[in-house]
């Protein structure tokens, strides 16, 4: 029975899985940006503003560390004999492990995301992207060097055998079919309102210090179906797993993906049926959507700036493309002010239905996760077309065909007001913190920690056949259920 049901999960087609949420790769779900028609036939382009994540990138200490301790727990195992490795996962024992760098770098994966969506929008729209001066582009990334990464291998797509940097070029043999470096705009992210809003807005740094936006997520992880789902991958892999080294093993799926001698492949994720995958995908898509979306409003109101510049710069004469470089917790809540992907209510750890849930992270936000905006002039009328990771999106209170300013412009007044963005995250001063801003910080840590060790207490015990009672060395905590809480296993972006 459980060699047949190996067979099952292991038989699958290399398709490239889809369903990591903001964890999937680019090319698991985007379009086509050349299928892409525009909103009527005699609609030309006039210009382009471009917001992008970064690209696929490694995943820092502590979710590296888990997917570390699990492997060498599972070679340790093997050789000793205390875990049978099924027929169908033999292939392990001969496996290699490549270097996984703890940090947020990207990959090359993550680089040639970025280099491959410059080459096809370049290709679709020729006349956006102009011989480069640093006055034909705005081009602006977060401070982050994954965003910068990002920015750099976009405009080498775009650039590339454009100017002097060749080999063997030099002052008296200057080439032009070399790169050309672009200037990019980089500001601190305490300046950055535009792009880091969310390190600009003390009200929403309180909601995330809370971790209420976390409680979702731990229901679901505690819910009959999740746990089966834990069982069910413990039976494929012929080992005993618990709630968090199971979560070690889909995200090995994950970063093994992005590894350069798997090509967008990984035996690992022939271990996780598909079923069992969309419970995880499920709830990775809770923390984060109650993390950047449509349960806490402010989260999407503070985007407000990014949708007022985007509305002024389609509505100013200049063509040139504006390009922004940013994350996920950037992304997303644009996308949700503009209203897309809304279920109509809110999700829950309890929602039936969430397997045709139209907020999927991994289709909206995968890594290189982007929204175009397109400027095109069709006779007397401005036609804005929004695409998504090159799919056309229909934005709500716009035509079919896209939108014109005054409606984006009615989005942002419905959705956000005025855009007061200090009075709405409760900035009291632009001046360098003051001290009784730093007791509250303090204390705000401090009842971080207590509520996190609280948590752990009563999260252990309700497990209590989960979580390890002794913890001798540093493997065995970081790989039991007590510390595993799911509070720390993925360093976000922020």
């Amino acid at each position: 029975m459980i060699l047949s049901l190996l067979t099952l999960l292991l038989s699958s087609s290399h398709a490239i899985p889809s369903h990591l949420s903001s964890k999937t790769i680019y090319e698991a779900v985007r379009g086509d940006i050349h299928s892409i028609n525009p909103p009527l036939p005699s609609c030309q382009p006039q210009q382009l503003y471009f917001l992008l994540r970064h690209g696929s990138r490694n995943f820092g200490t502590t979710t590296t560390d888990r997917i570390e301790l699990f492997l060498d727990q599972l070679k340790k195992n093997v050789t000793k004999g205390t875990v049978v490795l099924p027929p169908s996962m033999e292939w392990f024992k001969t496996w290699e492990q490549g270097v996984y760098y703890k940090n947020y770098d990207l990959v090359r994966e993550g680089m040639l995301e970025h280099y491959n969506i410059g080459i096809r929008f370049k290709s679709k729209f020729p006349t956006l992207f102009p011989a480069y001066f640093i006055d034909n582009y705005s081009l602006q990334a977060t401070y982050k060097q994954r965003a910068i990464q990002s920015a750099l291998s976009f405009m080498y797509g775009i650039l590339q055998d454009t100017g002097p940097l060749k080999q063997g070029s030099d002052r008296l043999n200057l080439s032009t079919i070399g790169y050309l470096p672009p200037g990019i705009v980089i500001k601190s992210k305490h300046e950055d309102k535009l792009l880091r809003f969310m390190d600009n807005c003390p009200r929403y740094t309180a909601y995330i210090n809370s971790l209420k936006w976390k409680d979702e997520m731990y229901k679901f992880e505690e819910s009959e179906l999740y746990l089966n789902a834990v069982n069910t991958l413990s039976v494929a892999a012929n080992m005993t797993l618990n709630v968090h080294t199971a979560k070690a093993l889909y995200y090995l799926c994950a970063i093994e993906l992005m590894s350069p001698s798997q090509a967008n492949y990984s035996q690992f994720c022939n271990v996780i049926s598909k079923d069992v995958m969309l419970v995880y995908d499920y709830s990775k898509d809770l923390e984060k959507y109650y993390e950047y979306s449509y349960p806490f409003p402010l989260s999407s109101k503070m985007s407000c700036l990014l949708l007022k510049d985007v509305i002024q710069q389609l509505n100013s004469s200049s063509s040139k493309p504006v390009l922004k470089f940013a994350h996920e917790e950037t992304v997303m809540p644009l996308v949700t002010l503009l209203g897309l992907f809304n279920d109509g209510e809110i999700l829950r750890h309890n929602t039936t239905g969430f397997l045709t849930r139209k907020m999927k992270i991994s289709t909206i936000t995968p890594f290189a996760g982007n929204i175009a905006f397109v400027r095109y002039k069709c006779g007397n009328e401005d036609l804005i077309q929004v695409i998504i990771n090159e799919k056309v999106q229909h934005v709500p209170y716009c035509s079919p065909q896209g939108c014109t300013i005054p409606q984006l412009q009615n989005i942002l007044t419905t959705n956000a007001g005025d855009c007061d963005f200090d009075t709405m995250c409760g900035v009291t001063t632009e001046d360098t913190p003051t001290l009784p801003f730093l007791y509250a910080t303090i204390a705000a840590l401090l009842t971080l920690l207590l509520v996190e060790s609280t948590y752990i207490f009563f999260h252990c015990v309700k497990r209590s056949s989960l979580c390890v009672e002794k913890q001798p060395n540093v493997a065995q905590r970081l790989l039991s259920e007590e510390y595993y809480d799911g509070s720390n296993e993925d360093e976000d972006e922020l």
